[in-house]
């Protein structure tokens, strides 16, 4: 099973990018040996598109946030928040593009509303 997951995530790598300067990001959560979720997102010019693939729910609850860090200096340790830029769900085929993200921002996805997302 984990070799099959591989497999097809190395396949919607290839398929998947939007030419130079793309980048496609893949998400793959088990539990106790069985796939839950399947998620692929593709960033290209400052959009992001957004494809459940496969969850054991029926659906994949995205959350998209940035680290807002203060206190850079090297002896001073940095303290951060993380700032919700959006939360949604996407049904087991669907798709969702969503433009003007921040460069910095990164991704959460789960299977149930909250997950490991929380």
């Amino acid at each position: 099973m984990q070799v099959l997951a591989a497999l097809l995530a190395c396949l919607l790598s290839l398929l998947g990018g939007d030419g130079p300067g793309s980048q496609t990001r893949i998400s793959f959560a088990r539990e106790a040996g069985q796939g839950l979720l399947l998620s692929k997102a593709t960033l290209a010019g400052g959009r992001a598109t957004f494809d459940c693939l496969s969850s054991g729910s029926g659906n994949c609850h995205y959350l998209l946030y940035r680290d807002a860090c203060e206190g850079s200096d090297a002896g001073a340790q940095s303290q951060c928040r993380r700032l919700e830029l959006e939360r949604f769900r996407l049904a087991v085929g669907a798709r969702r593009v969503v433009p003007d993200l921040p460069g910095d921002f990164d991704q959460c996805v789960a299977a149930a509303d909250g997950g490991d997302c929380a």
